[in-house]
């Protein structure tokens, strides 16, 4: 592995673990086996590295995980255990599976619209109608839907904790939450 790649290994590393601001360019370099002029020369400030790392990380494609969320013909509770699975899959792979989130989702933290599908919203607010689902404002709901699945990767959850919290706790806990009670 070339120096570059290896300082933007190393960097992955150091920014999930530390944040931005507790990243130290010294251990990213001995982490990377090279000095710290490289990391100046191949990306001139930490801030230029950091925007290199989330270039490489590329976050999975949102459609993929939210594809289940809009499918049509599929209950409600099947729809929303699907989608923890895949959000489950898609998170696996950030930092070497460990907490890389803070290095993506800051453009939806800032502007969360893209997550709320039209698809989905409908299909929501049909089951309102029904009396299936608690008559709610759709963006509760939403960051309901969401922050459950952002819970394992704040708190950092170990592989265990994350994989029952996306294929047990947080579908179930959601679906109790916004389902009318008969």
């Amino acid at each position: 592995m070339d120096a570059r790649s290896r300082i933007l290994q190393a960097a992955i590393q150091e920014f999930a673990q530390y944040g931005y601001d507790g990243a130290r360019l010294e251990r990213i370099a001995r982490a990377a086996d090279v000095h710290t002029a490289q990391i100046h020369y191949y990306f001139r400030t930490k801030r230029g590295l950091y925007e290199a790392v989330q270039a490489h990380l590329q976050p999975p494609s949102l459609e993929g995980v939210v594809a289940p969320l809009i499918a049509d013909g599929v209950p409600l509770p099947e729809r929303v255990q699907a989608f923890y699975a895949r959000f489950h899959e898609a998170v696996q792979g950030l930092a070497g599976g460990k907490t890389g989130t803070g290095l993506i989702l800051p453009p939806l933290l800032r502007d969360p619209r893209p997550l709320e599908l039209p698809a989905w919203v409908q299909a929501l607010t049909q089951a309102q109608n029904f009396g299936m689902v608690r008559p709610w404002p759709i963006r509760f709901i939403l960051s309901l839907q969401w922050s459950l699945a952002m819970e394992p990767l704040w708190y950092e959850y170990d592989p265990d904790q994350r994989s029952k919290h996306y294929t047990e706790v947080a579908p179930r806990l959601f679906w109790e939450a916004v389902r009318a009670i008969p």
